[in-house]
Order: C-alpha cells, then sequence, then structure tokens
C-alpha cells in the first residue's frame, strides 16, 4: 500500500463488522497491536486504551456475554459515502447497529461515529469512538443486571 488507505479500503474493512462473529475477527486484523483507542464518555464502556487487547478485553468481549447470537452487528449506513477521509491517515465511520439484540430480546440500536487514524500499512493506530451512552447504559446495564454481572 502506497500512502494512508482510501476511502473503499476502509470502507471494506468496516464491512467486516456486518458479519459476526467471523467479521469481527477479521476487522480487529486491520486494528494495529498497539492501537490507541478512546471510547469517549461516562459509562461501563468508556475508556482509553494503549493495545488492541486491552480495548478488546474491555469492550468487546464484555459485550459479546451479553448479545444474542451472531453479536454485534454493524453497518456503514451511507455505503462507501458512509466514510470520510481526511488528511494525514485519518478518516471519519459512522456506523450503526443490524439486528442486535440482547440475550433477553432487547433491541440495541445504537448509532456510533469512529474517528481512526491508519498507518501506511492499513491499521487503524488510533481511534476514537463515540456513541449514544445513555442508550448504553439503559441497554447494557440492564442486560448485566439482568444476568447477574453487573459491576456498576
Amino acid at each position: 500500500m502506497s500512502g494512508y488507505p482510501d476511502r473503499k479500503y476502509i470502507y471494506d474493512v468496516f464491512r467486516n463488522l456486518y458479519y459476526p462473529p467471523e467479521g469481527t475477527k477479521k476487522f480487529f486484523d486491520y486494528v494495529d497491536d498497539n492501537v490507541d483507542w478512546t471510547v469517549t464518555g461516562q459509562h461501563r464502556f468508556s475508556g482509553h486504551w494503549k493495545t488492541k487487547k486491552d480495548y478488546y478485553d474491555a469492550t468487546w468481549a464484555n459485550i459479546y456475554l451479553l448479545l444474542a447470537d451472531p453479536g454485534y452487528k454493524l453497518e456503514v449506513p451511507g455505503g462507501e459515502e458512509g466514510v470520510i477521509v481526511g488528511q494525514d491517515g485519518w478518516s471519519v465511520i459512522e456506523m450503526k447497529t443490524v439486528d442486535t439484540k440482547t440475550k433477553s430480546g432487547v433491541p440495541y440500536n445504537q448509532h456510533y461515529s469512529w474517528h481512526c487514524r491508519w498507518s501506511k500499512e492499513g491499521k487503524i493506530v488510533e481511534a476514537k469512538a463515540f456513541l449514544d451512552a445513555d442508550h448504553l447504559e439503559k441497554v447494557f446495564g440492564g442486560e448485566q443486571r439482568r444476568l447477574g454481572i453487573s459491576n456498576k
């Protein structure tokens, strides 16, 4: 790859998230091991992590405990046009959950904006995720309580 990833490349990486759980694993192949990842807000899944493993273990692994099969299904609503490519490897990706429900059947209809910085090798090296924290707390916090695994 010469230069930073283009819109099509980034869209193709994020399309993997539409096909959980295999697609989720493929998506994380494009995340650098030493990624700097922030989930904004003041909720149970917010934080700042310095490695892919720490980010995944603190967020995705815990979320998958709460979700019905097939898991966390995401789409880029505008298709390839839903990816904005900026300068110096930065991109913004709008995503929404699709048919995502908790184990007890509560729909999780989330809307995200992820701001990602890419390496010239095609990996995400920095990310900031923005979401509806109130909805996350209501749905995932409620599911954790129902399952008896709430820590807040």
